[in-house]
Parts: C-alpha cells; sequence; structure tokens
C-alpha cells in the first residue's frame, strides 16, 4: 500500500501518576530524518522511541515531542513519612519490660520515633515510579505513532487515487497525439511539394521521396510518444507495488518530464504543441503529488 510521508497524531492520556501528551509530525524528506524531544530526566527513552520510528517509517522527517505534567502529590518537593510499625512494637515492648524491672521511667512517644529506622522519608519523585512510568509513555506513544502509520496509509490512498486520475488524462492525451502523428507528416510532404512547385525546381523524383524521407524522421515523434507510453504503464505498476515506492516514482518521472520535453521541441504542429504542454502540466501535478509519497 502506497504510505504518504505527511501526517500528524496526538495521543493524550491521564495517569495516576499526571498527564502525557505525543505528538507526531511527519513531513517530506528524502531520507528519514528523526527528532525527539524529550524532557531531560527522560532522555533514556530516546533510543527506544527511535528504534520504534525506525522499524515503521522508511522515509521523511519525522518530529515527536513528549508533553509531561506530574501530578502535585508526585511532585519531587513533596516527602512521604514511613513509620517502621514492627520496630516501634518492639521497642515499646522491650520498654515495658525493661519498666518492671526497674519499676522506673516512663514511655515517651517522641522517643521511641526517634529510634533509628522507626521512621523513613521518601521523595514522591518519577525516580521512585521509573519503571512503570517509562512502561506507560512507551505504550502511549506507540499508539501516537500507530495512528501516524494509520494517516500515512489513508493519505497515500487519495494521493494515489489522485495520480492515477492524471495517468489516465495524461494516456489520453498520448492518444490524440499518436492518431495525429500521421496526419502532420502528410501535410509536412504536401508543404514541401508544394514549395517545390512555387520555386520551379525540378528534381529526380527518387532523390526528392529520399530527401522527403529524411525530414519525416527528423520530425517523427513517434518513439517519443512509445516511451511515454512505456512511462506511463510504469507508473500504474509501481503504485499497484506495496512499501516504499517514491523515489522509483520521482525516477519514472523525469523520464517523463524528458520524453514531453522532447516531444515540445520536435513537434511543428500547433495542435501537438498544446497536447504536449498538457503533458507537462500533468507530470508536474504527478510530480508535486509523488514529493509526499513514502
Amino acid at each position: 500500500m502506497i504510505h504518504s510521508m505527511t501526517a500528524f497524531s496526538k495521543n493524550e492520556e491521564k495517569y495516576t501518576w499526571g498527564n502525557v501528551t505525543w505528538e507526531i509530525c511527519s513531513l517530506n524528506q528524502r531520507y528519514l530524518d528523526i527528532h525527539i524531544d524529550l524532557p531531560k530526566y527522560l532522555y533514556g527513552l530516546s533510543w527506544v522511541i527511535r528504534k520504534n520510528i525506525k522499524d515503521s517509517l522508511i522515509r521523511g522527517r519525522v518530529e515527536c515531542v513528549l508533553h509531561i505534567q506530574i501530578n502535585k502529590n508526585c511532585d519531587s518537593n513533596t516527602e512521604t513519612v514511613s513509620v517502621n510499625k514492627p520496630l516501634v512494637n518492639n521497642l515499646v515492648l522491650y520498654a515495658k519490660w525493661i519498666k518492671t524491672l526497674t519499676n522506673e521511667g516512663e514511655i515517651n512517644p517522641i522517643d521511641i520515633l526517634s529510634w533509628p529506622g522507626v521512621i523513613t522519608y521518601e521523595k514522591n519523585n518519577l525516580d521512585n515510579m521509573k519503571n512503570n512510568v517509562h512502561s506507560e509513555l512507551l505504550i502511549c506513544f506507540k499508539k501516537t505513532l500507530d495512528n501516524l502509520i494509520q494517516d500515512r496509509k489513508r493519505e497515500g490512498v487519495f494521493l494515489k487515487n489522485k495520480i492515477i486520475e492524471r495517468l489516465h488524462l495524461m494516456y489520453s492525451e498520448v492518444n490524440k497525439i499518436r492518431q495525429y502523428i500521421p496526419n502532420v507528416l502528410e501535410c509536412k510532404r504536401k508543404q514541401l511539394l508544394e514549395y517545390m512547385k512555387d520555386v520551379c525546381v525540378y528534381t529526380d523524383p527518387v532523390r526528392l521521396e529520399q530527401e522527403l524521407l529524411m525530414i519525416a524522421q527528423k520530425i517523427d515523434i513517434s518513439e517519443e510518444v512509445d516511451r511515454l507510453t512505456i512511462h506511463i504503464k510504469e507508473m500504474h505498476r509501481i503504485l499497484d507495488e506495496n512499501g516504499a515506492v517514491g523515489r522509483r516514482l520521482d525516477f519514472v518521472i523525469q523520464e517523463l518530464h524528458r520524453e514531453a520535453n522532447t516531444l515540445t521541441s520536435k513537434s511543428i504542429n500547433s495542435y501537438i504543441t498544446q497536447l504536449a504542454i498538457s503533458l507537462k502540466i500533468f507530470i508536474e501535478q504527478i510530480r508535486e503529488q509523488t514529493q509526499n509519497i513514502e
């Protein structure tokens, strides 16, 4: 299936730790050119994202941006206080046991809480949820990339249909030229014979036919018309293939343009010149469409 290189995909997800928005934009480019914009603390994901893109796309400039907003309760400035309850129970138990032996002292809760290891402080930042966050970010990214690929496919179908429309129009113009070639050659032959009569030049009929044949060969455009037909059929064949075909289409378009230019330069008839100009317009329109094809 033909894929376009121009597309845009955006995906938003909400998680317990914050909100995520992935944006992927794909533009025309001769080769695959990847640009990834991530927060510094997530640079480790860059190589995974780049690999996913390389495995899915062949050509185009791909700009990938991550917007992330962390919830306040996961902000790096806040801390969670944890109490080691088993340790507290043991400390209280032993404190009571000591009191029964000595019959002195009181159990002070502050002293218990101040005991090493009873209270721990843990920052609520993304480092503590690193694996979970990375996994969810990559799942969201893959959804966004899949949406981009689907958009490129839909745009590719549209471009293919537009190109085929132009190819049909070109084929029609080429057939008109082909059918008119004998008229042009006969008209040129009559003109030369009339000219010879007007200037009262008498020559060997065989030599005259030879000269007319040489002139006819110089102005004959049958080969150009045949090659145009071959290239149009080749365009159809390439469009029916799968994978990246943009570069091959570019090459065939160059050949079409070359033949159309030759046709225009060799034409001695205004009607054929008009048809040749129409061909060049269609070719240029196809060129603009193929520049978007992967």
